[in-house]
């Protein structure tokens, strides 16, 4: 077993994955509407919260909080990354 085996889990690529998404999301709309940012923002925090505290909790099987939090946490890391990227861009 190589070390990146013990890197790539499955919870590692499922953080990436929302990280991205939610990074893509952002990026674009704050592209095109610079000045609607916080709204944006505010939308994009609360869509990740009922997605994943609400959505997920009563309709995916398996899930536990700690998947949920895991994957909260990744949409709010795309989304801290596509507002850096939006500055200094």
């Amino acid at each position: 077993m190589s070390w990146l085996d013990k890197i790539v889990t499955p919870n590692f690529v499922a953080f990436q994955a929302h990280t991205w998404f939610a990074y893509s999301v952002v990026f674009t709309l704050t592209a095109i509407c610079g000045s609607c940012t916080a709204a944006i923002v505010a939308g994009a925090v609360i869509a990740a919260g009922v997605k994943e505290f609400y959505v997920d909790k009563h309709f995916e099987s398996d899930q536990s909080f700690d998947d949920n939090l895991r994957d909260f946490g990744g949409y709010l890391t795309g989304i801290v990354l596509a507002l850096l990227a939006r500055h200094y861009l």
